[in-house]
């Protein structure tokens, strides 16, 4: 009876293990499966969401303009390019086209995650500031990249900046949100960035109590003039070498490769508008 026992034992043992390995083996089968569903169905949605931009742009007097640029967005495994012919369809419409794949040319390419892009849909963010960074190697959730051989130009990369701003708002005139929870840290604080162009840049800053802004030396002398507008607050500073104090209600005026720094030691957010122009901002 002992031994009866024992063989029946072993019997279900063997049966429990052998059902628990068709389990893990029909879930590992089943689970790549499930995630290229998600990715399908995230990959719809993302596309969707890409043609009202190409619908908004078609409306874009900037569209005469001819460009080929692409799209990648890597959680859904997604790469498309833009194609704008500059060739016009309509009183004030031109032709702009979405298709599937990356450009078949040497371009740049939007690499975008995808939370960011739903956020600048969603208008919590524009363009440009999901792309702000200090220095070329940090990190943004909107990036741009270069297919290999392409060679821009300084001007290739003004040209693009103001395609930024048209292609990813919609709407005319264009709008862009700027307040505390629009912004992505760089320099120090909370930026957004309004416009750039060949010759200008601006954005808005709100630093705050305690934040420094451009500590690091590498980003305290910029090859062009630049204008802080001081909307709210003190912050203090020290411009080539010497002690500032700017107050709302001032602008502060910073030539060409001279060295700055600016802090908040008040208890309130400093807010400024800064404006980069002239040759190579």
């Amino acid at each position: 009876m002992k031994t009866l026992n024992t063989l029946i034992a072993t019997l279900f043992c063997g049966l429990f293990m052998m059902s628990i390995c068709a389990q893990r083996i029909s879930a590992s089968e089943v689970t790549p499966d499930a995630e290229n569903k998600t990715k399908t169905v995230l990959k719809i949605e993302v596309e969707k969401i890409l043609n009202t931009y190409i619908e908004d742009y078609r409306n874009d007097r900037h569209a005469k303009e001819k460009r080929i640029v692409g799209i990648e967005v890597p959680e859904v495994d997604g790469k498309w390019t833009i194609k704008i012919t500059g060739k016009k369809i309509g009183e004030k419409k031109w032709e702009v086209n979405l298709l599937e794949g990356l450009p078949n040319i040497p371009t740049y390419v939007y690499r975008i995650e995808l939370e960011t892009l739903k956020a600048i849909n969603n208008e919590e963010i524009n363009a440009l500031t999901a792309q702000a960074k200090a220095f070329s190697s940090d990190y943004a959730p909107m990036d741009v990249y270069e297919i290999k051989g392409y060679k821009p130009t300084e001007d290739d990369d003004s040209a693009l900046n103001a395609f930024s701003f048209h292609f990813w708002t919609k709407g005319f005139p264009e709008v862009i949100p700027f307040r505390p929870d629009a912004t992505r840290r760089a320099h120090g604080s909370g930026v957004t960035i309004f416009y750039y162009e060949k010759g200008l840049r601006t954005g808005w800053y709100n630093i705050l109590p305690g934040e420094r802004v451009r500590e690091d030396a590498r980003e305290q002398a910029m090859p062009f003039p630049m204008m802080g507008v001081m909307i709210k607050g003190t912050a203090k500073g020290i411009v080539d070498g010497a002690p500032i104090t700017v107050s709302e209600g001032n602008t502060v005026f910073i030539p060409a490769n001279v060295h700055h720094k600016w802090w908040n030691e008040s208890d309130e957010s400093v807010e400024l508008i800064l404006i980069m122009f002239g040759k190579g901002a």
